[in-house]
């Protein structure tokens, strides 16, 4: 299955597995074409088809960017893995910074990240979390964003708008020690002095 081949609708996908199929297909920018009998779906296919957050993402009139992944596979180094695609993604939009998270386990996983990981983050900001799958605005994001009990081969689509500078109080970036070292442990020159 490729980005050329939409196979939702037409074959033996559980409803998580069609979410996520319409999900990557719609933020990668293709074509929304559909081939089904729209006759004889079902409420639940319907409901995927006709969601207009995610549609929204697609037909997105400024920004016709597709989402790019910013952390691959499952390994704990996030290297490729060919056994499992890239699990974080994000991207632009005119109305914020569109992520795409996938899993691509057999079982519920929580995926988590840390939002200047994707390019459109800016640091030292908050920001509003929108769930397109749910519709359901989910407050605010500082510094990481944790999606719990993603389904089996299910995905989570977000759209994070800039809400201003993150809350006062918070610790420096640097102090605790694995934000400040590299991965063997050698200080990282942040430009702070000191």
């Amino acid at each position: 299955m490729g980005i050329m081949t939409w196979i939702f609708g037409n074959g033996d996908l559980s409803y998580e597995e069609a979410k996520t199929h319409f999900t990557v297909w719609a933020l990668m920018k293709s074509p929304l074409l559909v081939s089904v009998d729209l006759a004889s779906v079902t409420k639940e296919t319907l409901s995927i088809l006709t969601n207009q957050e995610i549609i929204a993402i697609n037909q997105d009139p400024v920004v016709g960017t597709a989402v790019t992944p910013f952390r691959w596979g499952i390994n704990a180094d996030w290297t490729k893995d060919p056994a499992h695609p890239a699990v974080y993604w994000s991207g632009q939009s005119q109305n914020g910074t569109v992520f795409m998270l996938i899993n691509s386990l057999d079982r519920p996983a929580d995926l988590s990240f840390n939002l200047t990981e994707s390019p459109w983050i800016r640091a030292g900001r908050q920001y509003t979390v929108r769930d397109l799958w749910a519709h359901t605005s989910n407050g605010t994001a500082v510094r990481n964003f944790t999606a719990s009990a993603v389904p089996a081969h299910g995905v989570v689509a977000l759209l994070m708008q800039d809400a201003g500078d993150e809350p006062a109080g918070l610790w420096p970036p640097c102090s605790v020690w694995e934000w400040c070292t590299s991965e063997d442990g050698k200080p990282l020159d942040r430009g702070w002095g000191g």
